[in-house]
């Protein structure tokens, strides 16, 4: 059984505010994009994983609703696949209680937390009351995770923990379907998720500022001449963060300060959806080679301003994504520009 929750639409993506003609053809084909329909599915008898993917009774092979990529995972879309791993396994059974999926492969990632999971919650957050929340167990997810889960107000009536290896047979599972392929943003739902903020964070009473988030601790995707970027952004009266010394309410407090954000591609950037109405952000990242433009998807649903910044890898075999990625070394003088021209418009 299927409940239409949204339908599927097209989106035009506004163009960052200092593009170049011609400068992101490589990305030409996410200028516009399709989402998915959004769905509630309801089964019966189905074996879930931690890894969000389900499989129903007697068909032998992997719904293909639980797949965020399809086409990433043909090797569990077989019988072979099924007898050898689900199949002949042992499982632990839970109880006739209404159970709900909200979470695929890549859910302890915190940038597919907060834009593939929480959206498709939060598009049934009217029902999630009535459902038991099966979640993967990890220190991500009883952290960050639940801490969010409170923030958003969704509260089911309980919350099951799957663990590594682990296969739970579910008698009476629903399933939201995705709300786009990930990487991209399903406008409607996080600028509903956007006014929920609203409602949250008294903007009017917090102190103003513009911050640039270091990743100097990190093991990769770096900027290579940190200090000198330093030395640009505390001339323009920057603020340097550094996100992990911070805790994620903190982060909360600091991005809903931020008129405007400048970091390196990266887990930081999802804090834009708590930043005021109208800000700016600034993304430093690589050439060419690199595709993902969630980021700028997702500050233009939340009708931030978007600049783009491209640096030069320490790598050119890397893409900046992943936990293979390279390092840049950005340009002061053009940070500069760009710097002034988000501080002359605010």
């Amino acid at each position: 059984m299927s409940l239409n929750i949204l339908d599927k639409y097209t989106i035009n993506r506004k163009m960052p505010v200092n593009y170049v003609e011609g400068e992101l053809d490589f990305c030409r084909k996410e200028f516009s994009y399709q989402t998915y329909d959004v769905s509630l599915l309801t089964l019966k008898n189905c074996v879930v994983n931690k890894r969000g993917f389900v499989y129903e009774q007697s068909k032998f092979m992997l719904n293909k609703s639980s797949l965020l990529d399809e086409t990433k995972y043909t090797a569990f879309l077989n019988v072979k696949h099924y007898v050898k791993k689900v199949l002949i396994k042992k499982k632990r059974s839970l109880g006739n209680e209404k159970y709900l999926l909200v979470h695929d492969d890549w859910t302890n990632n915190h940038y597919h937390w907060f834009c593939d999971l929480l959206p498709r919650l939060f598009a049934v957050r009217n029902m999630v009351k009535d459902y038991i929340l099966l979640l993967p167990d990890s220190d991500y997810v009883r952290s960050i995770g639940l801490q969010s889960l409170d923030f958003f107000g969704l509260e089911p009536a309980g919350i099951e923990f799957l663990k590594d290896n682990e296969l739970v047979k579910v008698k009476n599972l629903s399933m939201v379907t995705h709300t786009s392929l990930t990487g991209y943003i399903n406008d409607v739902i996080i600028q509903d998720m956007r006014e929920f903020v609203n409602t949250k964070i008294k903007y009017d009473q917090l102190p103003k500022s513009n911050i640039y988030v270091t990743r100097d601790q990190a093991r990769y995707r770096k900027v290579l001449n940190e200090v000198e970027i330093w030395d640009v952004v505390k001339g323009r009266n920057y603020e340097i963060v550094r996100f992990e010394d911070l805790s994620w309410k903190d982060q909360i407090i600091q991005s809903a300060s931020a008129n405007s954000m400048v970091t390196m591609h990266g887990a930081g950037l999802v804090n834009t959806l708590f930043m005021p109405k109208n800000g700016s952000v600034l993304e430093f990242r690589r050439d060419k080679i690199y595709h993902n433009q969630c980021f700028w998807h997702l500050a233009d649903a939340l009708n931030l301003n978007y600049y783009y910044l491209f640096g030069t890898p320490d790598n050119d075999n890397l893409v900046l994504e992943g936990g293979d990625s390279c390092n840049l070394t950005i340009d002061p003088l053009k940070l500069d520009t760009i710097l002034k021209k988000i501080q002359d418009s605010q």
